[in-house]
């Protein structure tokens, strides 16, 4: 099982898709500064964007206001 698949994998809270885009994004640094090749950077972006759509959805979610709650 791949980064990817491990993180779909898993049901996130916003917390813990934060934390994980933190992590994406410290990997992407990395790979930057070690001279990555595109395939590597694609590969990460992917995650990354991935996981920020994750992320809107579940501030969606948690913010949107339910119906029949009013």
């Amino acid at each position: 099982m791949n980064a990817a698949q491990k993180t779909s994998a898993v049901r996130h809270t916003v917390e813990t898709l934060t934390e994980e885009i933190g992590r994406i994004v410290a990997e992407r640094q990395e790979l930057r500064a070690s001279g990555a090749g595109r395939d590597h950077l694609e590969e990460n972006r992917r995650r990354l964007a991935t996981a920020q759509s994750r992320l809107s959805n579940l501030l969606i979610e948690r913010h949107l206001p339910q119906a029949g709650a009013a």
